[in-house]
């Protein structure tokens, strides 16, 4: 093994056991020296990958975006009719929401961008491309919205994702009023999607 290739290695693990900490234990417990201890290597070589707290923390997120966006845009950009595309989009929203890792995680991560500028800045810039291109879709699958409309319409729908994290996924207990939830949200989003301009 190339010393490339042992610090890709170790720098995967790294993030792996950050965002199993944050995961469990929210943003605020973990620490470098917490994650040193956990990959069994010491502060110092863990500060060589990433010297302070907030870099690890930027590492982990952008390793999270780049296994959720790239599927997502690949829908986006298929030959599939918009109407398809819309469903696939959802049925990949929803799989992300529900699985408790991503629960955890970025209900941590919405929650430091409530009062950090810089982390609100980050989060707006990973997601507005992609909120983007739900609104141009929005707008091809209802040609009654313009761009700016097709827009506004996918942030609306994205923080009724967002918001379904606090009520579905594997952790949840049962209430009565959860059982078809998720199809009742599908179904809302597709009628949002299609509704005329208001």
């Amino acid at each position: 093994m190339t010393k490339l290739d042992k610090a890709a290695d170790r720098t995967r693990m790294i993030i792996r056991a950050t965002h199993e900490s944050i995961s469990e234990n929210g943003v605020r417990q973990f620490t470098l020296r917490s994650i040193a201890q956990q990959c069994d290597i010491h502060l110092k070589t863990l500060q060589h990958y990433f010297p302070t707290r907030n870099d690890l923390l930027k590492a982990v997120f952008q390793e999270r975006m780049d296994k959720y966006l790239p599927p997502l845009m690949e829908i986006l950009h298929s030959v599939d009719s918009a109407l398809c595309r819309f469903n696939k989009i959802i049925d990949q929203l929803f799989d992300f929401s529900v699985d408790i890792e991503n629960q955890r995680f970025f209900t941590e991560i919405f929650s430091m961008a409530q009062s950090d500028p810089q982390w609100m800045a980050l989060v707006d810039t990973k997601f507005e491309l992609f909120y983007n291109r739900i609104g141009d879709l929005i707008s091809e699958l209802n040609p009654d919205l313009d761009r700016e409309a097709g827009r506004k319409r996918a942030l609306a729908m994205g923080s009724m994702m967002e918001g379904m994290m606090l009520f579905l996924g594997e952790n949840k207990p049962p209430r009565p009023e959860r059982d078809g939830l998720d199809q009742e949200i599908r179904g809302l989003l597709l009628l949002m999607a299609q509704a005329p301009r208001l």
